[in-house]
C-alpha cells in the first residue's frame, strides 16, 4: 500500500523539483495531487485525502499556516504536514509547530531530510495500521455478551477512537451490507467489525455522521449494496438495540430495489397483518383473481407502509406454509432466516415475482375434480367424459342428451359433488390450459383462446382475468 501525498506551492517550478527529486514510490509514497494555492490546497485535501502535506508558507490568498490550521480541522483529516520554506525565521517555524506541522525544511530542500520524513509518516502509519486488527474487539465482546468488564473496556477503546456517549455528542452506528467481503476496509481509520458475512459495522460521531458515510461509501464502492444508520446513541445499554436498527436498515436496498443509505423505520405492522390474511383467504378458496389483487396490494405496502426485509421473509414463508394443501413437501422450500431469503433473491421485486407463479401454478396445476372421488356412478361417468372433452363444445344440454339425464339433475350434480357450477367447472378447466400455452408457447393471444374451447376473444380475456386476476398479456408477462 503506497501513502498519498499532496505537494503545494506558489511555483510550479518547486512542485516539479519536489516531484522530479524524490523518488516516492521507492519510500511507500505517490504524489496524488499538486496545488498552487492554499484555497486549491484546502480543496484537495478534502478531496483525496492525502497522508501527508508539503507546503509553503508564504502564497497568495490562504498562507500555509492557515492552511495547516484548517486542514487539520477538516473532519476525518489524517495528513502529517511538513513546510517546506525559503524563510528560516524562527517564528514560522514556532506557529507551524504549534499548529501541528511535523517539520519544517529550508529551501533548497535537501532530499535526505525529506527521506527521514518520509519514512517516520511511513513507520507512524504501518503501526497504526498493524494496530488496527485489534481495534473492535472491545466492541466485539460488548455485541456478543454485554458483561459489565466488556462494557468498561468499549468504553476505554471508544475513548481511544475519539467516541464519546456524552448527551451534548453521541455516536451513531453505520451497518454496511456488500456483495461479498470488503477489501479496502485497511484505509478506514473508523472503529469497525465484522458482523456478518458481508456486512460491516462502524462507530462513529454522530455529529459527523455525514462525512463518515461519504468516506465508507468511496472505500466502499464497488460492493456496497445498502447502508443503514441508526438514531444518536448516548447510552452504551442501548448500542445494541441501535446496532440492530442499523442492520435492519442496511438491508433495505432489497425492499428498494436498488442500493443506497436508509433510517430506521416504524412499519404499519396492523395494516401488514391485514394483507396477510387476505392473501391467506384467496389461497384457501382457491381464488387466484384474489389472491393476485392482494400481491398487488401487499407490494404497494412495502413501498408506503416501511415494512422491512424481516416482513418480506414472514410473507415467504407464510406463502408456503398456506400452499400445503395443495402439495405436502411444499413446507421444504421455507427459510428460517432473511440472510437465506436475501441471498436467493436480489430484490423484493424478484421475491414477488416468484411468489405469483408459484401460487399461480400450484393453484392452476390441479383444478381438476377426480371422477372416482364420486359415489354417484352417473355423475363419476359424466365428470370423466367433461375432464376427456371441456375443450370441445359442451355444454348441460348436450350431457343431458348423452348421458340421459336431467339438465337441472346435472346441475345440482355439479354444485353437491364439485362444490361449483359446471359453467365456472369447465371455465377453470378452459383456463388453466390456457395458462399453460401462455407460459410454454408463444402462441398469439387469439389462437390460444380458440384453442382453449373459446369462439369469442373477448369474452375468453373477460373470463381470463375474472379467474387469474390478470389479462392474458400480463399473465403471460409475469410467467417469464
Amino acid at each position: 500500500m503506497r501513502y498519498k501525498v499532496l505537494l503545494v506551492d506558489d511555483e510550479a517550478w518547486v512542485i516539479e523539483s519536489l516531484k522530479a527529486n524524490v523518488d516516492w514510490q521507492l519510500h511507500g509514497f505517490e504524489v496524488a495531487g499538486t496545488a498552487l494555492s492554499g484555497g486549491e490546497a484546502l480543496a484537495k485535501i478534502d478531496e483525496i485525502r492525502p497522508d501527508a502535506v508539503f507546503t509553503d508558507i508564504r502564497m497568495p490568498g490562504m498562507s500555509g499556516l492557515e492552511l495547516i490550521k484548517k486542514g487539520s480541522e477538516l473532519p476525518y483529516q489524517r495528513a502529517h504536514y511538513i513546510v517546506v520554506s525559503g524563510y528560516a525565521e524562527f517564528a514560522y517555524a514556532q506557529k507551524a509547530l504549534t499548529y501541528g506541522a511535523l517539520a519544517y525544511c529550508l529551501k533548497p530542500f535537501d532530499e535526505n531530510e525529506i527521506i527521514a520524513i518520509l519514512h517516520k509518516i511511513k513507520r507512524e502509519k504501518d503501526a497504526r495500521a498493524a494496530r488496527a486488527p485489534e481495534r473492535g474487539k472491545a466492541l466485539q465482546a460488548f455485541l456478543e455478551i454485554p458483561l459489565d468488564a466488556h462494557r468498561a473496556q468499549l468504553l476505554n477503546e471508544l475513548e481511544e477512537c475519539g467516541l464519546s456517549m456524552e448527551p451534548d455528542e453521541g455516536v451513531c452506528a453505520i451497518v454496511c451490507a456488500l456483495g461479498g467481503p470488503p477489501s479496502a476496509l485497511a484505509t478506514l481509520e473508523l472503529l469497525h467489525v465484522k458482523i456478518g458475512a458481508c456486512k460491516q459495522l462502524f462507530l462513529a460521531p454522530w455529529e459527523r455522521m455525514d462525512e463518515a458515510i461519504e468516506e465508507i461509501r468511496e472505500a466502499l464502492a464497488d460492493g456496497l449494496r445498502g447502508i443503514g444508520v441508526s438514531g444518536r446513541i448516548t447510552d452504551i445499554d442501548l448500542l445494541t438495540e441501535e446496532i440492530d436498527a442499523a442492520n435492519e436498515a442496511a438491508d433495505h436496498y432489497f425492499i428498494a430495489g436498488s442500493a443506497g443509505t436508509f433510517r430506521r423505520r416504524k412499519p404499519n405492522k396492523a395494516t401488514f397483518h391485514d394483507a396477510m390474511k387476505q392473501l391467506g383467504d384467496a389461497i384457501h378458496e382457491s381464488d387466484l383473481a384474489a389472491a393476485n389483487r392482494t400481491f398487488d396490494a401487499i407490494a404497494a405496502l412495502f413501498r408506503d407502509a416501511d415494512l422491512s426485509v424481516k416482513h418480506a421473509l414472514h410473507l415467504y414463508n407464510m406463502v408456503h406454509s398456506l400452499m400445503y394443501r395443495f402439495q405436502s413437501d411444499i413446507s421444504d422450500g421455507m427459510l428460517y432466516s432473511h440472510e437465506l431469503l436475501l441471498a436467493g433473491f436480489p430484490s423484493l421485486a424478484e421475491m414477488l415475482h416468484y411468489l405469483r407463479q408459484f401460487v399461480s401454478r400450484y393453484m392452476l396445476e390441479t383444478p381438476e375434480f377426480d371422477s372416482q372421488d364420486s359415489s354417484n356412478e352417473t355423475f363419476r361417468a359424466i365428470l370423466q367424459f367433461v375432464n376427456q372433452n371441456y375443450l370441445q363444445d359442451i355444454s348441460i344440454q348436450s350431457l343431458s342428451g348423452k348421458f340421459y339425464t336431467n339438465p337441472s339433475y346435472i346441475c345440482q350434480l355439479f354444485k353437491r359433488e364439485v362444490g361449483d357450477t359446471f359453467t365456472s367447472y369447465i371455465a377453470r378447466l378452459r383456463i388453466t390450459y390456457a395458462c399453460e400455452l401462455l407460459s410454454r408457447t408463444n402462441l398469439l393471444v387469439g389462437e390460444i383462446a380458440e384453442k382453449a374451447g373459446y369462439s369469442d376473444y373477448f369474452y375468453f380475456t373477460r373470463s381470463f382475468k375474472r379467474i387469474v386476476g390478470k389479462t392474458p398479456s400480463q399473465y403471460r408477462e409475469e410467467m417469464k
